[in-house]
């Protein structure tokens, strides 16, 4: 039969509508694929190794007063929490703060320092990271690296015995330990002012597993001196 000439008109509307409804199709579904994998990838960048921030409840009256604000920070793998984290208060007088390191387990003292700097920018959405007043890291015998320096350096000028707190500041403050610290606190134009170890005491190889126990100590110096509170370093301007 043959096809007049409107309904070949008609036809060939309907073969372009469908033609582009066949682009406009395939366009969507391509778009739905990369918008999936978006997804995805989000999803996955999310479960790597992230630093997560809470903020701390100042619920004693005290602390309210004496603090404006605290944050916690958070090493997370997955879903699960790693042996690290930092405690940042704020001082309701002048905005400066102090910052706490957290761990169980020994690490590298250079590791520590990296890991802080990584926290940089997650700390100053909340801190002016121009005025911090003191850093607290754990005992000498949570870090080898540092315990390896500090104990040969030590011994090089008092051998092993006792020495009062004055002298020990001094010690370390001409140290190897102030010259990384100055380095790392540099971008923040601070240096370091003077050190605290509370109860410090020279601890021998044969005593570390009673602070440590289940740790492998063949890296460790035979020596090294301890603090109960761990190293408090006050800062100042460079």
């Amino acid at each position: 039969m043959e096809i007049s000439f409107k309904n070949k008109i008609g036809m060939r509307k309907t073969v372009i509508i469908l033609s582009i409804l066949a682009v406009i199709t395939s366009a969507c579904r391509e778009n739905n694929v990369k918008k999936q994998s978006a997804t995805i990838n989000d999803t996955q960048f999310i479960q790597d190794t992230v630093v997560v921030k809470q903020r701390n409840a100042l619920n004693n009256p005290a602390w309210g007063i004496l603090y404006s604000k605290s944050y916690s920070y958070y090493w997370l793998a997955e879903k699960d929490t790693l042996d690290f984290s930092l405690y940042i208060t704020e001082y309701e007088k002048d905005n400066t703060f102090s910052l706490r390191v957290f761990h169980k387990e020994p690490m590298l003292f250079t590791a520590v320092l990296e890991k802080i700097e990584e926290c940089f920018p997650l700390i100053e959405e909340d801190f002016d990271l121009s005025k911090p007043i003191s850093f607290n890291f754990m005992a000498t015998i949570y870090y080898s690296d540092l315990a390896k320096k500090l104990s040969n350096e030590y011994e090089q000028e008092f051998g092993r015995k006792n020495i009062d707190y004055a002298k020990l500041n001094n010690f370390l403050l001409t140290s190897s330990l102030t010259s990384q610290l100055n380095h790392f606190l540099s971008p923040l134009n601070k240096k370091v002012k003077s050190y605290g170890l509370e109860k410090f005491f020279l601890m021998e190889k044969t005593h570390y597993a009673h602070y440590l126990p289940n740790v492998d100590f063949t890296e460790y110096p035979e020596f090294t001196f301890n603090a109960h509170t761990g190293i408090f370093v006050s800062l100042e301007n460079k």
